[in-house]
């Protein structure tokens, strides 16, 4: 019997480690569709960290808020669109300006649809700039930043600047409260960017005893609002914090407006707020060279407007119309025709080129010897020559150089292509003063046709011409000509005259008005 018990219980023994050899398989099955689960959660965990990738469209906002700005603003925001963005991040750096074009700018940002606004103060966000900052749905700035100081100001009697009345800030001060319940700023804070008379105290109610914990309650206010409290508020409250000073206009750092509820993080550089968005691609919008003219145009508009007018004061001081009418004329043009350079960007170099050529005509036939309409035009056609060749479009002919950190190749190319120009200009003007100018009819050249030999210097007419004599214009004088005199002996002589600005044409009687320094001064004898 014992015999067949232990042989009974060897054979269960054996089922049992037989049974056991064979469960061991479930694990490495286990195993396997673990790994497979892993790798799938590790694809999964790639596309996703793909999906995260953002892309972004940088715009920089730089200088004075002028309509050229809301301009270029406009397009890149266009041109943002097209490549679908993220983000689209407009780099601030100025201290204001122009508040309708800061308006303009405004609107135009609050009608993105798509991709979100980001604000980025890289220097400096001032006046017109904190609120074009606000327009964007998120702020943050980098390091050592600031932004605020929005009350609109203009230019007293006195030269002084001075802040401007409540017909201007109450449209203003509506701006920023929109601008803060759209995106989420606060409201009242927002509102003293720009009004001086308006303190904001910040008020704490510290539920649990000792340091700030996150049970305490803040409540911003005005300080009219917390005189007005009664005692048992006030002993609710405490102490208030004064945010914002009466007779101050807010203004903060980066660290001052993340506090504040502004500004949604604050970073060193370009390349860590990159990083914090994720933003693995990005773009930037370039200014064309119309919105660069355009720009420089604004920048010294006021001072080109003041030399305009007063050439133009001195041009109506003076008899007849000469230097300083055309000058005035040509620097008002230039500002009001510097608003259309965007517009133009692609005829700059022709426009350029018909400039030099009539201020080359002006030298020629309106203000002779001048040299300063002459000087002009040989550098418009510089310029011109300069914008029209690009260093990218090489003649097919020009071999290829071995590839260096630098190719000079376009750049000698480009030399060689304005020297070659500039010697066909200057040979031009020789050949037809000497063959061409000599063909045109009495009256029509500014060359004189009579030979010179027989005319004497100024410094030997002074004392040959009397004040008072009278004479014919033997060319135009503009102002400076040639004029013959009969002498006391019977014979005629040539002598260089000029005017005091007045253009007379050749063959009017004149007469000398005086002789100074070797100069014969004539006007008109009509």
């Amino acid at each position: 019997m014992s015999k067949i018990f232990k042989f009974l219980m060897a054979i269960l023994l054996f089922a049992a480690f037989a049974t056991a050899e064979t469960t061991t398989v479930a694990p490495v099955e286990t195993t396997a569709v673990a790994t497979v689960a892993d790798s799938l959660d590790s694809a999964a965990t790639t596309n996703i960290q793909e999906l995260k990738k953002k892309h972004a469209v940088w715009i920089k906002l730089e200088g004075d808020v002028e309509p050229s700005m809301y301009d270029f603003c406009a397009r890149a925001i266009d041109d943002a669109l097209k490549e679908k963005p993220d983000y689209i991040v407009f780099e601030i750096n100025t201290f204001g300006g122009r508040l309708d074009a800061a308006f303009d700018l405004v609107d135009t940002i609050m009608a993105v649809k798509g991709p979100e606004t980001i604000a980025l103060v890289k220097k400096k966000a001032i006046s017109a700039g904190s609120l074009i900052a606000l327009a964007c749905k998120k702020l943050y700035m980098l390091e050592a930043t600031t932004i605020g100081d929005c009350a609109p100001i203009v230019q007293g009697g006195d030269g002084t600047p001075q802040i401007v009345g409540e017909k201007i800030q109450s449209p203003l001060r509506a701006k920023f409260r929109n601008l803060a319940q759209r995106n989420g700023y606060p409201e009242l804070l927002s509102s003293a960017f720009v009004t001086p008379e308006l303190e904001v105290l910040e008020l704490t109610a510290k539920l649990d005893k000792g340091k700030k914990s996150e049970r305490d309650t803040t409540l911003i206010i005005e300080s009219k609002k917390f005189a007005v409290l009664d005692s048992t508020e006030k002993a609710f409250w405490g102490a208030p914090k004064i945010l914002v000073k009466e007779g101050e206009l807010l203004t903060m750092t980066d660290k001052e407006a993340e506090e504040l509820g502004f500004s949604k993080g604050t970073f060193k550089d370009r390349s860590e707020f990159e990083t914090t968005l994720a933003i693995e691609s990005r773009s930037e919008v370039e200014t064309t060279l119309g919105e660069d003219i355009a720009s420089a145009i604004a920048a010294i508009s006021g001072i080109l407007l003041i030399l305009g007018f007063g050439a133009l004061y001195i041009e109506f001081k003076t008899p007849g119309f000469g230097l300083f009418g055309v000058i005035g004329l040509i620097l008002i043009g230039i500002v009001f025709l510097g608003q259309f350079a965007p517009q133009l960007d692609g005829y700059i170099p022709a426009i350029l080129l018909v400039a030099g050529v009539v201020l080359f005509l002006v030298e020629i036939f309106v203000m002779p010897g001048t040299f300063l309409f002459g000087i002009g035009g040989i550098i418009c056609m510089i310029l011109a020559l300069a914008l029209s060749f690009s260093p990218e479009e090489i003649p097919e002919y020009i071999p290829e150089t071995v590839e260096t950190t630098f190719d000079a190749t376009p750049w000698l190319f480009g030399l060689f292509y304005m020297l070659a120009c500039a010697a066909i200009a200057l040979v031009f003007p020789i050949a037809a003063s000497k063959y061409l100018i000599p063909l045109l009819p009495e009256g029509w050249t500014p060359m004189l046709k009579t030979d010179l030999e027989t005319a004497a210097s100024p410094t030997e007419a002074v004392q040959e011409i009397a004040v008072g004599a009278t004479g014919v214009a033997k060319t135009f004088l503009r102002p400076v000509g040639q004029a013959s005199f009969t002498m006391p002996d019977g014979s005629t002589k040539l002598f260089d005259v000029q005017t005091h600005g007045e253009i007379i044409e050749a063959g009017t009687s004149i007469k000398v008005e005086s002789v100074q320094e070797g100069h014969i001064w004539v006007v008109s004898d009509l």
